[in-house]
């Protein structure tokens, strides 16, 4: 995927992502093709290899976008709590339900998790977490459980508050749940 700074570049990966975003509202991700992704998005296709290698790298651009605009706040902010941690992921990713939703719907929940995964070992040294040995099942863990329960709260139509959805997540990461 292409990560430097030429103007040209980042506004051809953005065409491409909001082009693939908008068939994904009408067509499953797995039968839009690259030639059609590009026409929509006015590039050619030696453009959109010079910038990305799969369809799944777009939406992965799009995450990381999407946790910079999140983090921002946390990276001045010396001390977090776990409370403030969950509602504030919570609400953030219900705020993005229609691009959850769309993922969600088309089976890519697994490009969620690792996603994710990538964010939650980045954000415990945004917060200064302790680093261990056995981080990774943690955050493996962490982010399959996070997924699974904004993926279960599209699949019913958002009808609990995030304020519900995130007092839950912190009960069970916590340990109070199962007591």
């Amino acid at each position: 995927m292409y990560t430097r700074n030429n103007p040209i570049a980042l506004q051809s990966q953005k065409m491409i992502t909001d082009a693939l975003l908008l068939l994904m509202e009408n067509k499953e991700f797995s039968k839009i093709n690259i030639k059609e992704l590009c026409d929509k998005a006015l590039v050619s296709r030696q453009t959109f290899y010079s910038l990305f290698k799969s369809k799944e790298q777009v939406i992965e651009l799009y995450f990381d976008k999407l946790f910079a605009d999140y983090v921002q706040p946390f990276e001045e902010t010396k001390e977090t709590t776990v409370s403030e941690v969950c509602n504030s992921a919570i609400s953030y990713l219900i705020s993005k339900k229609n691009f959850i939703s769309l993922l969600v719907r088309n089976n890519l929940n697994y490009i969620m998790i690792h996603k994710f995964e990538q964010y939650l070992i980045q954000f415990g040294n945004i917060i200064n977490a302790p680093q261990r040995e056995d981080q990774e099942y943690a955050m493996a863990f962490i982010s399959g459980a996070l997924v699974e329960v904004i993926a279960r709260y599209i699949k019913n139509n958002a009808s609990d508050s995030p304020t519900e959805i995130s007092m839950l997540v912190e009960q069970i990461i916590t340990g109070r749940y199962f007591r």
